[in-house]
Order: C-alpha cells, then sequence, then structure tokens
C-alpha cells in the first residue's frame, strides 16, 4: 500500500498540550503567541491538533479544523495570516474532546503548530506558544450533546477575556499525517435570521426530565461521557425544565433564517443584569410553540452565563444545523443585538447550475445544492446536524453528486481515503468495515450492507477519476470483507443471518432483515461483479449470477419479490407471502434481479400506481411504502435508468417540493421526523440534470 503520508510536515512544531490533561475530556484550552509585524509577508500557518480548533488573528476569526483523518492520522492546515498590526495576537482555542463519538474520534488532546513567514518558521509549538486554561470559561461537565456527537456547549463568560491561568505544557506522543486536501470553508456571515414572534416559557424545576441513552447510558458498552450525577449544568435537563407557558415568566424571541442552514451560532447580547442566556435551535419551528430542542435525540441548545453587564460577542464552537432559534434569558435581563450563523460549508457545490424553466425543479436543484454544501466540508457526512458522521451508502449517492456538483473527485477521494488506510477498525470482527468512519465502535455494532455499497462507491470512484491507486490500496480491505461476509452463505449460495445491523431502509424493510435477507442478497450480487471487474476475479461474477438465479427462484411470487426467508425448526425456509415492500421492488431493479422486460407486469405496476402519490390513491395496501432513505431515491434512480424522464422530473417534485419550500434542503425521511439535511439526498440534483439533458 502507498498510503500518501506526509513524512515530515512540521520542521520545528511538537505536539504538546497541558501536562496531565490530554486524556481530560471536554477540556478546552487557549495557545497563544504574538506575532512582529516585520514578518508581514507570505505568513502561513501550518497546524493540526485533536479534536478541535478555532484560529483567530487579533480576535478576528480565521478558520477551524482539522479536517479528520483515519485513527491516529492527523491532517494538516495551512491557514494565511494577515500580520498587519502592531500586536498581531495569534489565538488557537483547542478542545480535547477524549469521548467515542461518529464526528471526532477518541483520540488524546494535542496541538502541533508552526509559523512560516516566507518559508522560514518563526514561532511553533514547544517555543513560542503559551498555553492558557480555559475550564473557567467552558464549563467542562455537560452532558453529551446526542449519542454520536460529543458534549453540549456551555460557558461562563464575560464581556472580556481576562485573567487568564497560564498553564505547564508537555510533549505529547508523536503521530503521522496527511494533507488537507479539501479547501477550508468560505465561512460566510448569514445575516437572514430575523425575530418572526415571541415565546412564553415557564422554569418549572420539578419537570420530567425523560432519560435518553446519550446521558442514562454513559459508561455502558465503553460509552463516554460524564456520569449523570458528575454532571454540573445538565443542558437536556435545563431544555426540559423551559416548559411552554402562556402565563410564563420568561420570554423567549424566535428568530428564522431564510433556509435551514449550517454553521457556527453568533449573538451580539447586550445584558443589564447578569444571568442565563440560552439558545434553543431547530430545523423546523413553530410561530406559537417556538422550537423542539429535543427534536432529533439531541440537545439542540447552547447555555451562557452572564457573568457581568455589559456587551457581549458570542459564537458557538462547533457547527450546527438550524432554521429557527430561540434567544432567551433563564434569569437575569438581556436584549438580543444580532443573530446570525457563519456558514461551515463546502465552497465546492456551486460548479453546475439547473437550466429546466420550472422554477419547482430550480427550488428543488437549490435545495439540493445547500444539502450537500452542509454535509461535504470535509468526510461526506449523513447530515450536519445530529451526527456529522462519515456514513457509507450516503457516501454512494453523494460521490455521484459530488462529480456533478464540483467537477472532480477531490472530496470523493477525501472520503475513501480515511478507510483505505486506516490501519485497523478497532472493536469490529476481522475483515468488516465500519458502517461510519473516522468514528468510534466500543459497542460493536457495524453495518455489513454498508461495506457492500462501500464496494460499489470505489468501483464508481474509479470510472469517476481514473485513480488506479486507490483501488489498488482498497484491495486487501475489499478482499477481507468478502472473505468475511461469504461465512455466513448458506447452502444454497446465499447470506443468512448476517452479523450486526443489516439495514434496508427507514421502512417495514428494515423489520423483514431476519435470516435469508433479498435485498441485502441483491446488493451483494452487485459488490461480488464489481470486485470481480475491479480486481479480475471472474469467479466472483459467476457466483453473483447464480445469487440472482436463486434469489428469484425464492424471493418471486409471480408478482412481487418478497423481502425475506425465515428458517424453521426443521431446517427448511420460509418466505412469508405477505411480507412484500416496496423498497424490495427497487432493489430488485437497481440490482438487476429484475429488468422491465424479465419482469413486464411488475414493471407495468411500479411505474403506473407508484410512486408520490400512491398513498393518497391507496394504491396497493397490502405492500409496505418506501421512505426517502433510500427506497424513494432508488425508485428515481430506476426511472432514470430506463429512461422514463418525464416521469422522473414529476415524481421528483412530488417527492421535494415540500421539502425546498419548507426548509431549503432535503431531507432523511419523507417527514420532518429526522433530519431535514440529509446528504444521499442531493444525488437528486444527478437525476434532474440528467432528466434535463435529455
Amino acid at each position: 500500500m502507498s498510503a500518501p503520508f506526509l513524512s515530515s510536515p512540521f520542521e520545528k512544531a511538537l505536539p504538546v498540550w497541558a501536562t496531565g490533561r490530554s486524556h481530560t475530556m471536554n477540556d478546552m484550552v487557549l495557545f497563544r503567541t504574538k506575532l512582529d509585524k516585520k514578518i508581514s509577508r507570505c505568513v502561513t500557518l501550518r497546524l493540526t491538533g485533536s479534536t478541535l480548533y478555532r484560529i483567530r488573528m487579533d480576535g478576528i476569526f480565521l478558520a477551524t479544523g482539522p479536517a479528520r483523518g483515519p485513527k491516529g492520522i492527523f491532517r494538516v492546515d495551512e491557514i494565511e495570516l494577515p500580520v498587519t498590526n502592531e500586536t498581531n495576537t495569534l489565538e488557537i482555542e483547542v478542545l480535547g474532546s477524549n469521548v467515542n463519538s461518529y464526528y471526532y474520534m477518541d483520540q488524546p488532546s494535542f496541538l502541533q503548530a508552526e509559523v512560516l513567514a516566507e518559508n522560514q518558521v518563526v514561532a511553533w509549538t514547544g517555543q513560542h506558544f503559551r498555553i492558557y486554561d480555559l475550564s473557567g470559561e467552558r464549563i467542562q461537565k455537560t452532558p453529551r450533546y446526542s449519542f454520536q456527537r460529543m458534549f453540549c456547549e456551555a460557558y461562563r463568560v464575560t464581556p472580556e477575556r481576562r485573567n487568564l491561568h497560564e498553564l505547564p505544557l508537555t510533549i505529547t506522543a508523536s503521530v503521522r499525517y496527511l494533507p488537507r486536501r479539501v479547501p477550508q470553508p468560505e465561512y460566510r456571515i448569514d445575516r437572514s435570521y430575523a425575530p418572526i414572534s415571541h415565546i412564553r416559557r415557564r422554569y418549572k424545576p420539578e419537570a420530567e426530565v425523560p432519560a435518553i441513552n446519550y446521558i442514562d447510558g454513559v459508561g455502558q458498552l465503553g460509552f463516554k461521557g460524564f456520569p449523570k450525577n458528575n454532571i454540573e449544568l445538565n443542558s437536556y435537563a435545563e431544555v426540559c425544565r423551559c416548559v411552554l407557558d402562556e402565563q410564563g415568566t420568561m420570554t423567549s424571541t424566535l428568530f428564522c433564517g431564510a433556509i435551514n442552514n449550517t454553521g457556527f451560532i453568533r449573538l451580539k447580547i447586550s445584558c443589564t443584569k447578569p444571568g442565563r442566556l440560552a439558545v434553543f435551535f431547530s430545523e423546523i419551528g413553530d410561530l406559537n410553540n417556538g422550537v423542539n430542542a429535543l427534536r432529533l435525540h439531541t440537545t439542540d441548545a447552547i447555555f451562557w452565563d452572564l457573568q457581568e453587564a455589559g456587551t457581549y460577542n458570542l459564537e458557538s464552537l462547533e457547527p450546527y444545523t438550524l432554521k429557527y432559534a430561540e434567544v432567551l434569558m433563564l434569569y437575569g435581563e438581556a436584549t438580543v443585538a444580532e443573530f446570525s450563523l457563519r456558514e461551515f460549508k463546502s465552497p465546492l457545490a456551486w460548479e453546475r447550475h439547473f437550466d429546466l424553466a420550472s422554477p419547482d425543479l430550480k427550488k428543488i436543484f437549490e435545495a439540493g445544492c445547500q444539502t450537500f454544501a452542509a454535509n461535504a466540508v470535509d468526510c461526506f457526512t449523513d447530515c450536519p446536524s445530529r451526527e456529522r458522521g462519515g456514513w457509507l451508502c450516503d457516501s454512494f449517492f453523494m460521490g455521484r453528486a459530488s462529480h456533478l456538483l464540483t467537477g472532480g473527485t477531490m472530496l470523493e477521494r477525501f472520503f475513501l481515503e480515511n478507510f483505505a488506510y486506516a490501519p485497523k477498525f478497532d472493536g469490529l470482527p476481522e475483515g468488516a468495515f465500519p458502517m461510519v468512519y473516522p468514528s468510534d465502535n466500543p459497542d460493536g455494532v457495524f453495518i455489513p450492507n454498508w461495506g457492500m455499497w462501500l464496494i460499489l462507491e470505489i468501483e464508481e470512484y474509479l470510472q469517476r477519476s481514473g485513480d488506479r491507486q486507490l483501488i489498488d490500496d482498497f484491495k486487501e480491505k475489499v478482499l477481507a470483507f468478502i472473505h468475511y461476509i461469504d461465512t455466513f452463505c448458506n447452502s444454497d449460495g446465499l447470506l443468512e443471518d448476517l452479523p450486526g445491523v443489516v439495514f434496508i431502509e427507514w421502512s417495514q424493510a428494515n423489520k423483514y432483515s431476519q435470516n435469508v435477507n433479498y435485498p441485502s442478497n441483491m446488493t451483494y450480487t452487485a459488490a461480488l461483479e464489481s470486485v470481480s471487474r475491479l480486481y479480475n476475479m471472474p469467479e466472483l461474477a459467476i457466483r453473483a449470477k447464480k445469487m440472482r438465479m436463486i434469489i428469484q427462484q425464492q424471493s418471486w411470487d409471480s408478482n412481487w419479490f418478497r423481502d425475506h426467508g425465515i428458517r424453521q425448526p426443521d431446517g427448511t425456509l420460509k418466505v412469508p407471502p405477505g411480507d412484500i415492500t416496496e423498497t424490495c421492488q427497487y432493489y430488485a431493479f437497481m440490482f438487476k434481479c429484475a429488468t422491465p422486460q424479465t419482469h413486464p407486469e411488475l414493471w407495468k405496476r411500479l411505474i403506473t400506481d407508484f410512486g408520490p402519490k400512491r398513498l393518497q390513491k391507496d394504491a396497493w395496501p397490502q405492500i409496505w411504502p418506501s421512505n426517502a432513505f433510500i427506497g424513494n431515491i432508488m425508485r428515481l434512480d430506476i426511472l432514470s435508468q430506463y429512461g422514463r424522464l418525464r416521469q422522473l422530473l414529476d415524481e421528483a417534485c412530488g417527492y421535494y417540493k415540500k421539502m425546498a419550500d419548507a426548509t431549503g434542503t432535503l431531507w432523511e425521511f419523507d417527514s420532518t421526523e429526522a433530519s431535514c439535511c440529509h446528504g444521499f439526498a442531493s444525488y437528486i440534483n444527478v437525476l434532474l440534470t440528467r432528466a434535463g439533458n435529455a
């Protein structure tokens, strides 16, 4: 394997952290150095670290980082510095999380940074940067934000940062490096958020605080965080206690933005009486009821304890996704002078425009671009809100969208590198791919189907990029995956009782995943054919053909493809006649277990009776309906494959217009019950473009 590691990107900088604290959870420190104004030409900051950082020069925001890499391998940022003033104070705020998550991995905290002026190192960690304690400012013992992400943000602040305590530092362990490879966001300021109503709430100390897995599950199966009885400010409980009440004494201001946007929450606050400021935010809001900050099984809330009267300029350290935000004081007095969002989105999503005259389709296309941009800052992600995770399967569709919207494969290369060059996947069986990466898997959960989708993406990536080297670097892992999955083949040659969580889509299809699941087997036939072509293994293509024949014999009932076969006590396999989903039919067509020629009656029913208006017509009520992820997008893809382009455009409006109208982004479900900005859905832009160009 010829991994593109950087041998020694730092000339003098050493990896350092506050002495004795490199494994401390939710630990925030400040690195500071002053630069001579004489070095004002060609000044660059080169850095990396764990977990995440924000860079400012003389108080002015510059950038955040780092981009994510495989376990133990860190991507290196290079940031141009505007050295123009007398002071030129460079500050890097660094948060060391030290918890397992799907966003940033659980790795010891450190920062490694050096400043270069005309290619000469003039300041570096281990020599010129001093480190200061911010534990008095960031409240350390808070709950997790979600099961998938790290901690809730909560602070105790004054109008100006002062009286910082300097800490001794220690050189930490050396690491390996990869280039950042993808551009920094542009960090544009979205000032569209405007007040639209006021909400009355009451603080109810005795309000019920329901159990939630990301707080009550701490300590179980390796899930890290602070025990509930050791939390200083319980953001989740505070949200629960701020109940709606028309007679309540707390009045919040509800802000609404132009779209459901992603970035860093910014406020300018005028405080006249010290107290606790809260921001509750959500993708969905209501003029009368504000926002439900717990909607996504997250705690969409940030708290600032304002320590004295004055003017505060506040900004979140991590990015969030919101169209609506409630700002309120739990106690004390303050007014909001400004509310805005510093966008955290890929700058590469705007290379393609949609030319059809339909305003509805244009709006959907724009929503697809916004959705892609929010989910492609570094890794392709499922959503920029609840998880920010580099999920497989989502990435298959995003890889296709990325090639259209960015004009290249830079972002997809970044995503695939993390899988290809990971030293190993901790906590998983030998040969298994993680369902989401970079991530931690202490509970050992994975989705075997997602490794199949990864193989399909790898082959398409080769076609898009011509990057044979990365494909060869994947070979060992791909063949190990095939070897592992093959251990679950039954005597018929089909996969049975796959390990982990078998995921088909967000519908009844997931309830039919036990024993012999036919959509999983359909996917595997396509994966075997991909491996056959990628690595010249024709025997796998022969296997795939035989598997398809057996799937058709067992699953097809002369009308529909049934979802699964259940192993009986006597060892026989029974295929339940009524366990049939719409999505199973789409798997069959997508993975060539059926075509319009081989199954004409089924094809006719699907194109005539199914689609976005199916439920209104009450057509085929015995067939469980599909959802947005991923049955509906598979349907549209199949319509595109078989040339039904006018129907595709009509159905795209049926599925996505309501999303574009409501949030300006595209959703995980066909309703607002889940994420309202989900990366896979940006693939609709490829289908719209294909249909529009025909």
